[in-house]
């Protein structure tokens, strides 16, 4: 794979599909596969930051007089829902192009 592929990084949402199924394209299926893997467990550590935050900002607010770091707290929450968002659009992306959801970690896909 180049070290440097040739894309062009416009701003905007279809800039940014364009970009990632350009650098997904030059990729084989066990490649694909590899990185899927590496998104769904960054995907994961995401949603549990951010789930811990949530709890924590759920156990200061109930135990009544503001604390101190309550704000700081709840923008660590915003900033992590925002990745934790921009992580999803890749993880979506990447499962799209893989064409399956892989097992990771032993853990198998869950299916609605």
């Amino acid at each position: 794979m180049p070290t440097k592929p040739d894309v062009d990084i416009g701003t905007g949402r279809a800039a940014t599909s364009s970009v990632i199924q350009t650098l997904l394209a030059g990729l084989t299926q066990d490649e694909l596969e590899h990185v899927a893997n590496d998104v769904i467990r960054d995907n994961r550590s995401r949603l549990q930051a951010a789930q811990e935050l949530f709890e924590e900002i759920g156990r200061i607010e109930a135990a009544g007089p503001m604390d101190e770091r309550l704000e700081q707290l709840r923008h660590d929450y915003r900033i992590a829902m925002l990745n934790l968002h921009a992580q999803h659009q890749i993880l979506s992306l990447v499962v799209e192009r893989l064409g399956f959801v892989p097992e990771v970690d032993g853990q198998r896909p869950v299916i609605n």
